[in-house]
């Protein structure tokens, strides 16, 4: 999907500049990486404002247009479809200006056009959280502890693209949202059982509730809790390697 570029000509892009082989890093030594064959076709991306760069070729962009929201809730269903996953709404698909506080922000990986992969940031706000339908003890626990709580919820990757990249990018896209800009604590996310070895391993994350069903997906989950100070200290240190 192409739309002529609304970024305006006096408009400052967020840049960032992080070490973009954390992800490469840490999969080294994981069989958890193996097996992806690549299978590229054309998806493209509408062209908006704020865009985060963050390697030569491959930015994240603040999804912001109607049409750019679209298209990572297709690609979303489309990735979910093929694993049997069910997504509930499209709850994510109203233009809000990024964030604001109880927002969500949906963030969007494109190399020259082309839509590699998103995930929406979801922080807690009086609305609460989506996973509080199947984890609501769990997270009022993590509030009462004085945690500082967000959520990731759809992400997806599109088959044949670069995820490794993709996905770096949209974690540390993510880090910022959450840590810098909302000063978040801690980040949630519901992941497959099968999965969750590949979140420990490669991101840090610590499961924090035992399988359930997520009524969202129509699939069991598991509850996986990101300490994103910690986060933010692994980052440093792979940047400094």
């Amino acid at each position: 999907m192409n739309i002529p570029n609304s970024l305006e000509q006096n408009a400052i892009p967020l840049q960032i500049n992080p070490n973009s082989q954390w992800v490469q890093s840490l999969l080294q030594n994981s069989h958890l990486g193996r097996g992806i064959h690549p299978n590229p076709h054309s998806n493209r991306l509408p062209t908006g404002s704020l865009p985060c760069l963050t390697e030569e070729g491959l930015r994240t962009v603040v999804a912001v247009l109607p049409e750019q929201l679209q298209a990572a809730e297709h690609l979303v269903r489309r990735r979910y479809a093929w694993r049997g996953y069910h997504v509930a709404s499209t709850d994510d698909l109203d233009a809000t200006p990024p964030g604001m506080k109880g927002q969500p922000v949906t963030l969007l990986a494109e190399d020259g056009g082309r839509l590699l992969g998103t995930l929406t940031v979801r922080p807690d706000s009086p609305q609460g959280l989506l996973a509080e339908e199947s984890y609501r003890p769990e997270i009022e626990r993590l509030r009462r502890e004085g945690r500082r709580l967000g959520e990731v919820v759809k992400l997806a990757l599109e088959e044949g693209a670069d995820w490794k990249a993709a996905l770096n990018a949209l974690v540390q896209s993510a880090y910022l949202i959450t840590h810098v800009v909302h000063a978040l604590t801690d980040v949630l996310i519901e992941v497959n059982p099968r999965h969750v070895r590949f979140y420990q391993r490669v991101l840090g994350f610590a499961v924090a509730a035992a399988e359930r069903v997520c009524a969202r997906a129509a699939a069991p989950s598991v509850l996986m809790l990101l300490d994103l100070v910690q986060f933010g200290q692994r980052l440093e240190l792979r940047a400094a390697a």
